[in-house]
């Protein structure tokens, strides 16, 4: 018996449909499904590729409040391009931190949710 794979990260959500436009339409995740729909959405899942699923889910389900998620790491191939398209969306926007093999930022999506980029160096 032994964990085969991280089967998905959950963010909590207060306000669903105004995060799946903040993921699908500033990052440009691939929304894969919004249940019942993108419009009255509860719950929401991101196909990132790799077999790796992002999902937004209500904040009685987590059991946390929205603002509450951390550790998500999105990897981008342009970092400096990305901070420049999320700037005026999201709330605390970090510097990017160059580190020998890698650069990296951190914010806070729309409703307080701690989300980070992160750009390998070749």
């Amino acid at each position: 018996m032994q964990i085969t794979k991280v089967a998905f990260t959950p963010y909590p959500a207060k306000d669903a449909p105004k995060l799946i436009a903040f993921y699908r339409d500033v990052l440009g995740l691939r929304l894969s499904a919004a249940h019942p729909s993108v419009e009255d959405a509860q719950f929401a899942e991101f196909d990132i590729g790799n077999d790796m699923w992002f999902d937004l889910m209500p904040e009685k389900m987590l059991g946390r409040p929205a603002g509450s998620g951390s550790g998500i790491v999105f990897e981008v191939d342009d970092i400096d391009g990305m901070v420049e398209k999320i700037r005026p969306h999201v709330k605390a926007l970090q510097p990017i931190a160059d580190y020998p093999h890698c650069r990296m930022t951190w914010f806070e999506d729309p409703e307080g949710n701690n989300v980070s980029l992160h750009q390998m160096l070749e």
